[in-house]
């Protein structure tokens, strides 16, 4: 992995989890000052439960395999075990997917497209930032375990 430039090395600090967090909490601000409580292009309550609700259980159930397996759910603790069960057969980061299903479900059901550009800038952040050096720490910590898994398990869905 090429080094980290000071802006990645400051957003690597930020748990991805608060990251969310800020954004979600920003494009709904945002979203106040601009529009107040209406929603300008209309809401899909049902759908949008159903896509967060999805993606909370998504993350949740990769989360709770991380700790049963006894490592840590945080980015910047090397893993003690290679969890590749449940949602990590289908894709190698689903509590990053799920949250970003999450926020679009969030952005769908109560009609604040901000939170779709939250999500979307979420996912951009981690993708760039938080998965390579998440990935290389994998590399590093159990070698050809990892990269076989890489090989055959994509990086999302």
């Amino acid at each position: 992995m090429a080094a980290a430039g000071p802006r990645a090395l400051a957003l690597l600090r930020v748990r991805p989890s608060g990251l969310a967090l800020a954004l979600g909490l920003g494009a709904a601000g945002a979203h106040l000052a601009l529009w107040g409580p209406h929603a300008p292009w209309g809401q899909a309550g049902p759908a949008g439960l159903v896509l967060a609700t999805g993606g909370l259980a998504w993350a949740l159930w990769a989360a709770a395999l991380l700790r049963a397996a006894g490592t840590s759910i945080g980015p910047a603790v090397l893993p003690r075990v290679l969890v590749d069960e449940g949602p990590y057969r289908l894709g190698r980061h689903p509590m990053y997917a799920g949250t970003a299903w999450l926020l679009l479900g969030l952005a769908l059901g109560l009609g604040v497209p901000l939170l779709a550009a939250a999500a979307a800038l979420f996912t951009g952040i981690v993708a760039t930032v938080h998965v390579p050096h998440e990935e290389a720490q994998l590399l590093a910590r159990f070698g050809g375990w990892y990269r076989d898994y890489a090989g055959s398990v994509r990086r999302w869905l």
